[in-house]
């Protein structure tokens, strides 16, 4: 409840400073002769690029109330944490977490589910909460960037104009390295400061689970549901409709819930009614999505106004001037880290990283490559911001300090690995 409170209060500042700075743009454009009734069409044009996106945006927030209604998320977690030992510890949250945002496509709900249970675990068993939470904030943050159904996935496509599971195909090849790197770290990390003072049970989250809900095998349905049928390459927006509709069923007839209770989580989220698992697992529902959808909204006018008025020429060009001195991967890493920093805004570190740094060339190859920059720097490198929004909800939901940040080693090596190895990559990308 506390993180909920905290991540409503961090956005609602957020829309006014986001509104704030519109104000500006509409005044800037004004100056530069614009009318009103211009600078609105402006806005009208930037809101409807990002209009697919919104659709999906609602299905997100219906599938994430589903999934905890329907018991998918509380089963995947209850036989996640028979994984839990000691020593291999911090690896196995690093791999759990990024297995749980792989599925759901939120950091948020990650870090509430799967990063609850393993900073409670942590705490059992005397592991460093510092590392603990680097390994949630990085496994949290490899499946907002992977997933197929990852809000942030489905916006860089979009603006990118480029097919979702072909860009998680391409960023692939980008994952294997600084993936396998981290495993290495948090493995030598977990036998190096193995100080545990007591055996973890799995079975005392399975038993505060079972308050709640049946725990059955169908519960794991929606899930593969929606993994078999990513693997098809069926449009985003059927995926996450056929893997609601399975989960709709499963909460009426498996776990018991009224037809009007269910009506209601649509919109609301869900609610367990059980003190100790709200935590765990309330959230969802279309009216989670408000803030990122707000936000989103917000950033189309943005681009509406900076795409017609070209306010962003000067500085345009002189990110132009880095990239033909370096590379564009460089060019894109250095402006989101800039734009991170000062917006502390997932979307809008995204929104204006593609508005400063798209190519001139519209080729289908060309957008994939730009598109593969974007997910490999914009978008995880919000959450080595210690002060965003993205970092902040992250940790306080899996009650980890803000020192964590140093611990996330997946989101340093993923920029690192690509820059040391942008010559090779370029010959396996062309060949590929």
């Amino acid at each position: 409840m506390f993180g909920a409170v905290i991540w409503n209060l961090l956005n609602y500042k957020m829309i006014l400073a986001l509104l704030s700075g519109l104000c500006i743009l509409v005044g800037l454009a004004k100056k530069r002769s614009f009318s009103f009734s211009q600078i609105l069409g402006m806005c009208a044009r930037g809101i409807k690029t990002t209009r697919g996106l919104l659709i999906l945006f609602v299905l997100v927030g219906v599938l994430t109330s589903l999934w905890r209604a329907s018991g998918t998320i509380p089963v995947i977690v209850s036989y996640a944490t028979h994984l839990i030992h000691p020593q291999s510890f911090i690896l196995v949250t690093f791999l759990l977490n990024c297995a749980m945002s792989l599925l759901t496509g939120t950091s948020l709900g990650t870090a509430a589910t799967m990063g609850v249970i393993c900073a409670t675990s942590a705490q059992s068993l005397g592991i460093s909460p510092m590392w603990t939470g680097g390994a949630i904030l990085s496994g949290a943050y490899f499946g907002n960037r992977l997933s197929p159904i990852s809000s942030m996935a489905l916006l860089t496509a979009n603006i990118t104009r480029t097919d979702i599971y072909r860009n998680v195909r391409n960023m692939l090849r980008t994952t294997w390295l600084p993936l396998l790197l981290s495993c290495t770290i948090y493995l030598v990390a977990g036998f190096v400061l193995d100080e545990s003072k007591s055996a973890f049970s799995a079975e005392s989250v399975r038993t505060l689970f079972s308050l709640k809900f049946t725990l059955s095998w169908w519960g794991f349905v929606p899930a593969i549901l929606m993994i078999v049928l990513s693997v098809l390459r069926l449009r985003s927006w059927l995926v996450l409709l056929c893997s609601a509709m399975s989960a709709f069923v499963i909460a009426f007839v498996v776990e018991n819930c009224m037809l009007l209770e269910i009506l209601k989580m649509l919109v609301f989220g869900y609610r367990a009614g059980v003190p100790e698992l709200n935590q765990m697992v309330n959230g969802g529902g279309i009216l989670s999505m408000v803030n990122v959808f707000t936000i989103v909204v917000i950033a189309g006018c943005y681009g509406g106004i900076f795409k017609e008025t070209r306010l962003l020429d000067s500085l345009k060009s002189k990110i132009q001037k880095i990239e033909s001195c370096t590379n564009p991967f460089v060019s894109k890493l250095a402006t989101s880290v800039l734009v991170a920093c000062v917006t502390c805004n997932q979307t809008l570190t995204i929104v204006l990283t593609h508005q400063l740094t798209s190519p001139t060339d519209e080729s289908p190859g060309c957008r994939e490559s730009h598109a593969l920059d974007l997910y490999d720097s914009a978008v995880t490198v919000i959450a080595l911001v210690p002060w965003s929004v993205a970092t902040t909800i992250v940790l306080v939901a899996a009650q980890a300090p803000s020192s964590s940040v140093f611990c996330a080693c997946f989101l340093y090596l993923l920029p690192i690995t690509r820059l040391l190895a942008r010559n090779r990559f370029k010959v396996l990308y062309n060949a590929g």
